[in-house]
């Protein structure tokens, strides 16, 4: 035995078109989720952390916060949403060394690296050794970051829900 039922109230059909164009249309949760992560990464660099969390190194050659001097790789930090997806990074070519830790030589056999010392001498150098300092996960996504990124979905949604601008 099949039963219909046939919906004739106004608001509930209203309602109903818009949970299926929410379905069609992930933009507006999509670019909630990228602003989310954007911030998340940008305050791992005000607060020396990775996404878990955990402390970056500190700076051997001078003081400071690392990866903050110029905020040069800080600013260049976006996302971009792209169909059913959402990503993000930066366009930065110094930002690899310091999510993964490099060591660097010189390019001529028996050279040396020269680079301004924090009082202004120069730093001669056989090899500098980056270490890793995580701006993006790479181990899954930590908790924090999850249960933020579904309160930005169900807000999104409730704007959507709502009739409202996207959040």
């Amino acid at each position: 035995m099949n039963v219909r039922i046939e919906v004739q109230d106004a608001p509930v059909r209203e309602a109903l078109s818009r949970l299926v164009a929410m379905g069609e249309n992930p933009a507006p949760a999509l670019h909630a989720i990228g602003r989310l992560f954007k911030e998340k990464t940008q305050r791992g660099f005000q607060t020396s952390t990775d996404p878990y969390g955990r402390p970056w190194a500190p700076l051997k050659v001078r003081s400071g916060q690392p990866l903050l001097d110029k905020g040069h790789l800080l600013n260049s930090i976006d996302y971009q949403v792209e169909g059913n997806s959402v990503e993000i990074g930066t366009n930065n070519p110094h930002a690899l060394t310091h999510q993964k830790g490099a060591t660097i030589v010189p390019t001529k056999p028996g050279g040396v690296l020269v680079f301004p010392g924090p009082d202004g001498k120069l730093i001669f150098a056989k090899k500098v050794t980056i270490p890793a300092r995580m701006i993006f996960p790479t181990d899954g996504l930590p908790e924090d970051w999850s249960a933020e990124a579904l309160d930005a979905i169900g807000d999104a949604m409730r704007a959507t829900w709502d009739g409202g601008s996207n959040p």
